[in-house]
């Protein structure tokens, strides 16, 4: 079996070891494959917490004239990122350019999809994010079905969820986008797949690369949800003293989680999209709403 040129490159990205990840500039003589590592460059970028959105842009910039489908979607989405809403309907534009052809390349596709759902979802379209990761090739392609269980498991649907993992492991039963998946259905789901999570996590933590705030985050999740209160905590404290880990929002929500001070505070400033932040606002919203019913008069 040829070995994915790219193969380096997806590693760092998925095991969320952006530093590295962006490291790995190109000195490819094909023109292809040296677009297709720029976009994981920039996607990196753009996985950051908050965003940089200048980064991504930068390592684009050698193929703004490409007629890649994927480069412009990467584009529009860091435009998206920063602060461009009109975006979305170019990204939308998208979709509708890939759907019914079937001379679209694998890869170009893939991109296209994972990142059009991604805007979807945070536009609060899960339907349409459900439907652009579910048609085409985005049922054979890894990154789609991993962004397609993630969004299931938010709706709580662990049923579908399962169903997208069974069909990424007969895809590519070694990936580690595989094992990702298994483990956020582990923390999902608690009892014995929880522990495969935390295995999963250790492994990741133990890489040189490894301790990253996202890593980090989900290693203290795991800790969290197996009662190891004083391990989680110390995960949290470490991701908060690297570079931005003290505004990335999934460390801040398990911070928020484990009752560390200002870490509610801290959530709903920096992370203010993310899903326990919306949710801890609006039940803020709601007890407001229900004690001033009982407010005493003077």
């Amino acid at each position: 079996m040829e070995l994915d040129p790219l193969y380096h490159v997806k590693q760092l990205f998925y095991q969320a070891a952006i530093e590295e990840a962006t490291s790995q500039l190109s000195s490819d003589t094909d023109e292809t494959l040296s677009l297709r590592r720029g976009t994981y460059i920039a996607r990196s970028y753009l996985s950051l917490s908050p965003p940089d959105v200048s980064s991504a842009q930068k390592a684009l910039s050698p193929y703004a004239a490409s007629s890649s489908l994927g480069v412009k979607t990467v584009t529009a989405f860091a435009s998206y990122l920063g602060g461009d809403k009109a975006k979305v309907d170019e990204i939308r534009d998208s979709v509708l350019e890939i759907e019914g052809n079937e001379d679209e390349d694998p890869f170009e596709e893939g991109i296209v999809r994972v990142i059009s759902a991604t805007v979807f979802i945070l536009e609060g379209e899960n339907e349409e994010a459900v439907a652009t990761l579910n048609e085409g090739r985005g049922k054979e392609d890894l990154e789609c079905l991993a962004l397609l269980v993630q969004l299931l498991l938010t709706l709580d649907r662990r049923d579908l969820a399962q169903s997208a993992f069974n069909t990424a492991k007969r895809i590519g039963n070694d990936s580690i986008l595989v094992q990702a998946i298994e483990a956020w259905i582990g923390l999902k789901t608690g009892s014995r797949p929880l522990h495969q999570s935390y295995y999963f996590y250790e492994e990741l933590y133990q890489l040189p690369s490894g301790r990253t705030p996202p890593v980090l985050a989900s290693h203290a999740a795991s800790h969290l949800l197996l009662g190891h209160i004083d391990e989680a905590k110390a995960d949290v404290l470490e991701a908060s003293q690297k570079e931005n880990g003290d505004k990335d929002g999934n460390v801040l929500a398990v911070g928020t989680s484990l009752g560390i001070e200002g870490y509610a505070e801290k959530l709903a400033t920096n992370a203010p999209r993310h899903p326990f932040a919306v949710d801890l606002a609006e039940k803020s919203r709601l007890f407001d709403e229900a004690a001033s019913k009982f407010a005493i008069t003077a």
